[in-house]
């Protein structure tokens, strides 16, 4: 029973172990940054092309950025690890929760789209909300599913610092869209996006490449 205890312990400091390469935190970080990018442009335009491309770039680079960083600088340090029964459960069930938060997240951006094209436009508002309110339900809006989905990838990651990403994210969201301007989304990616860094180079001098041992050839 001592000895399952253990294994338990060793298995779940492992998974724990995943994240601290810091790679996750400089992904949302730069994603961030890619929407403050979006949230730029004025209501009253169209969707530049150029704008888009550069997000499209931004994405990728963030990709990019989390795929090679784990093969190549932190597989080579800490190897790969093949979880029970149990982490791969957790797996699943994070694809079924985060499945019916992307529906969930659909609906609510539909509302959220007739809300705000309905307090730009002529005609009445059958919400019958002032336009300050209508923003801010839609502030709120941003921000639930902002925050909320990435608690839920981290409690099912047990990723730590993932509350702290979400309560930046929820708070960069709501202020940016209550305020119409993306500084507060800025922001909340720099304080993320820093101490990833930070975390990504205090883990590359803990965990320095294994040296290989020559053959003794006496």
């Amino acid at each position: 029973m001592t000895q399952n205890l253990d294994l338990k312990a060793i298995e779940r400091k492992a998974f724990r172990s995943t994240h601290q390469d810091g790679l996750w935190d400089i992904y949302i970080g730069i994603t961030m940054l890619v929407c403050a990018l979006l949230l730029n442009i004025p209501d009253n335009e169209d969707f530049p092309l150029p704008v888009f491309v550069l997000g499209m770039a931004g994405m990728g680079i963030a990709f990019a950025i989390f795929h090679f960083g784990k093969k190549f600088i932190t597989v080579p340090r800490m190897g790969r690890v093949k979880f029970g029964p149990g982490r791969q459960k957790r797996k699943i069930t994070l694809a079924w929760v985060m499945g019916a938060f992307v529906m969930v997240t659909l609906g609510l951006n539909l509302f959220t789209l007739y809300v705000w094209n309905a307090s730009s436009s002529a005609q009445p508002v059958e919400l019958n909300l002032a336009p300050s309110l209508e923003r801010a339900v839609v502030a709120s809006i941003a921000a639930l599913i902002a925050g909320l989905s990435t608690i839920v990838i981290s409690y099912y990651k047990e990723f730590t610092r993932g509350y702290y990403i979400a309560l930046l994210m929820g708070i960069g969201f709501f202020f940016a869209m209550l305020l119409d301007t993306p500084v507060p989304v800025v922001v909340a990616a720099a304080l993320i996006l820093l101490p990833g860094l930070y975390v990504f180079l205090r883990f590359l001098r803990g965990h320095p490449l294994p040296q290989d041992i020559p053959n003794d050839q006496s």
